[in-house]
């Protein structure tokens, strides 16, 4: 198959999940905007503060300082840039586009003094008059609008000005054609424009366009089981966080709201490590989003309860084996929505594990998300721990945020016998992708009175093919080769992995907790190259 058909076929498998608004949506937004059909009301004469949250909102930047920036050190996805102080808007043009938009975001405003917040404002409304560009991106809007709000900047009537221009504006441009996190995010500042400017000019009809959103995704975006749709607990944290927030200026929005943020919390609290840290499944990273605890926290306060831990979220298809000392989460879901798989990996039956509380095995992260061989390689099966046959992935994920076909997992269950708990699933999209109807699949088990977690493939199928098992160990696991398996061990905690099934070896592969992070880790690779079938059976003692 020559390259264009190639590539016509991806868009052909990639166009064929959309829905019509993601497409006719986007034509129709970009077509307004474009022809400066956007037309943005003036703000009343006056503008004044009309709300205040029931609990303080939560702020979060993992990268900068008031001293930094004051220094004119500016830093985000761990690259830093001189821009000067006060910023000098524009100087970040060449940075990555990621880059940008963090910059717009105004995150940092916390982090200053109120009359060092203000300055920023005012240096950025005079440098960004009219709504083009990154600064004026419905989402960086969207963002900055939120921190804007949280800050209280807008008590100053050019901001206040300033802050009902891109409130009207972002009304007029939402991201309808992106239904995922973007809508939400863009809704959440819409609700929290009209709430802190409620009962002037139009504010109001931010509050209720922001809010019938919400309600509308909600049945879509936050599964029955209180997991986020996108099926990445880094944008799951976020969610809640934004759910949270509106929540926070809206308490009489009616119980489903409420009802969403506990859910979200529940399952949020269910897969986090005992360290306190998030599976990286899915374009998960350690940095983005607040940590877990002060989340689930900030979710306490607005709902009246804590969490509640569960081990099965079959709608989302996150399970956890646990004990006192171990902690295994299997991703046995599908890659994310059909309709939206921007934030998919080719990752089916990946799993994480803790031992002691300490990390063991943990998935790749994300270096970067410009396309590229770093952007593939997160995304491939190779990355994740699972099972890969000839070299292909379990889907076909391209571009940035592209996936052409993809298959689910079929059969999966979750099990519990006494001291004993089990996942179990396959994978037949191996038939499609490489041919002689292989499938894939694997159980994981815990047995707590042994201190045995047992991860079991069979791959079926005909003919003869090479298959790889991967194991991608933390930075901080030692790995010493023993009769039959391997001794790992960390910070004093050991666990013994026996495997068979085929020629293994240790190597390494890196890891990406942060964007723009590359550390090299252990990794074990197990190798199947033959004749069908073929088993590889892992015993974790600890």
């Amino acid at each position: 198959m020559g390259r264009r058909l190639r590539l016509a076929a991806r868009y052909a498998h990639t166009l064929r999940h959309l829905r019509p608004v993601q497409t006719v949506g986007r034509l129709v937004v970009e077509t307004r905007r474009r022809a400066g059909w956007v037309r943005l009301p003036d703000p009343p004469p006056t503008l004044r503060l009309a709300t205040a949250p029931r609990v303080p909102f939560i702020h979060h930047d993992p990268w900068n300082t008031a001293e930094a920036l004051r220094a004119g050190r500016v830093t985000f996805l761990d690259e830093s840039r001189d821009l000067g102080w006060p910023i000098r808007w524009g100087a970040d043009a060449d940075a990555p586009l990621l880059w940008q938009f963090n910059l717009q975001y105004h995150a940092v405003l916390p982090l200053l003094a109120p009359d060092e917040r203000r300055q920023l404002c005012l240096d950025w409304i005079a440098a960004h008059p009219e709504p083009e560009g990154v600064a004026w991106h419905p989402y960086t809007t969207a963002l900055r609008i939120v921190h804007w709000v949280q800050s209280g900047v807008a008590s100053d009537p050019q901001i206040a000005r300033s802050l009902y221009r891109q409130a009207a504006w972002l009304l007029r441009v939402r991201e309808v054609y992106h239904p995922g996190n973007h809508l939400l995010e863009n809704a959440r500042a819409l609700v929290l424009a009209g709430a802190a400017l409620r009962g002037q000019g139009e504010a109001d009809r931010w509050t209720e366009v922001g809010l019938a959103i919400f309600r509308h995704e909600t049945p879509t975006q936050v599964l029955a089981d209180g997991g986020y749709f996108e099926r990445s607990p880094m944008y799951h944290a976020l969610m809640l966080v934004a759910y949270g927030d509106v929540l926070n200026v809206t308490p009489d929005a009616g119980p489903w709201l409420a009802d969403a943020v506990a859910r979200l919390a529940d399952a949020l609290a269910s897969v986090t490590h005992p360290d306190g840290s998030l599976p990286l499944f899915n374009d998960a990273t350690e940095e983005i989003a607040p940590d877990t605890a002060t989340v689930l926290g900030y979710a306490q306060a607005l709902v009246g309860r804590p969490a509640h831990r569960t081990d099965a979220l079959p709608d989302t298809g996150h399970f956890v084996l646990r004990d006192d000392d171990a902690h295994v989460i299997v991703d046995a879901g599908p890659i994310g929505p059909d309709h939206l798989p921007a934030h998919a990996h080719a990752d089916i039956f990946t799993f994480e594990a803790s031992f002691g509380g300490l990390r063991f095995v943990v998935d790749t992260g994300v270096l970067e998300y410009a396309a590229g061989p770093n952007r593939d390689y997160d995304r491939s099966t190779a990355a994740h721990n699972t099972v890969e046959v000839d070299g292909q992935s379990q889907a076909e994920c391209w571009g940035s945020f592209r996936v052409a076909r993809r298959f689910p997992p079929k059969a999966v269950s979750f099990s519990e016998r006494g001291v004993s708990s089990c996942v179990e699933g396959a994978f037949d999209g191996w038939a499609t992708l490489v041919g002689d109807d292989i499938a894939h699949a694997r159980s994981v088990e815990i047995d707590r009175d042994a201190r045995i977690v047992t991860v079991d493939d069979s791959v079926t199928g005909e003919g003869a093919h090479r298959v790889v098992w991967r194991l991608h160990l933390h930075p901080s696991v030692t790995v010493r080769a023993r009769e039959g398996g391997y001794l790992l061990e960390r910070d004093g905690v050991t666990v013994r992995l026996d495997v068979t099934g085929g020629d293994a070896e240790v190597l390494t592969s890196r890891y990406s907790p942060r964007f723009g992070t590359a550390v090299s880790r252990p990794m074990i690779r197990v190798v199947h190259d033959g004749p069908l079938p073929a088993r590889i059976l892992a015993r974790f003692r600890y």
